[in-house]
């Protein structure tokens, strides 16, 4: 197939290998979560970062929410599978590949990413998914889950930055190219 350089929507072998390693990738690193089901430190963002990164929103969104139907179907820990994580999973892709994709590396641009995945995404979108399961209150679930969302933007800017920029210094800046 002939295609111009970033102008095709089209998903190559080359960029179809390279998502099925991240999403392998994010499998392995959701079973690394140390915490509990409502306070619980998840380093996928990292996997999802670099789908955003090398892949653009749209390949992004999908390639996420693969991964969460993988996740919650092929390897389920026991949860009910609800599409609203699914959305919510698609929502994420399309932040960090519009604001990681073809993009210096800085650090406002990876703090401005993550910021509004936990705020839009972890913080308003996932609360109401788990106060509609659990039959709370939003305002509780809500209180409950600030001060983890707030220590995530922390950690999870710092440690996609570093990441990122190493890439993007490295051979490994173009492999979703």
């Amino acid at each position: 197939m002939n295609r111009s350089k970033g102008s095709s929507t089209a998903i190559g072998v080359h960029e179809l290998t390279w998502m099925a390693l991240l999403i392998a990738f994010e499998m392995v690193l959701s079973k690394f979560s140390p915490g509990t089901n409502i306070l619980k430190v998840s380093f996928t963002f990292i996997a999802i970062g670099l789908m955003g990164y090398y892949f653009g929103p749209y390949k992004a969104a999908i390639a996420n929410a693969v991964a969460d139907l993988i996740g919650n179907t092929v390897f389920a820990t026991g949860g009910t599978y609800f599409y609203g994580f699914t959305l919510s999973a698609i929502i994420t892709g399309l932040i960090y590949g519009y604001l990681l994709h073809n993009r210096k590396v800085t650090v406002l641009n990876v703090f401005l990413a993550v910021f509004l995945v936990t705020v839009v995404v972890n913080t308003l979108m996932n609360t109401l998914w788990v106060s509609i399961l659990a039959s709370a209150p939003y305002n509780v679930m809500l209180m409950t889950r600030l001060p983890k969302e707030a220590i995530e933007l922390v950690y999870q800017t710092g440690l996609l930055y570093i990441i990122l920029k190493w890439i993007s210094k490295s051979r490994f800046n173009k492999i979703g190219h």
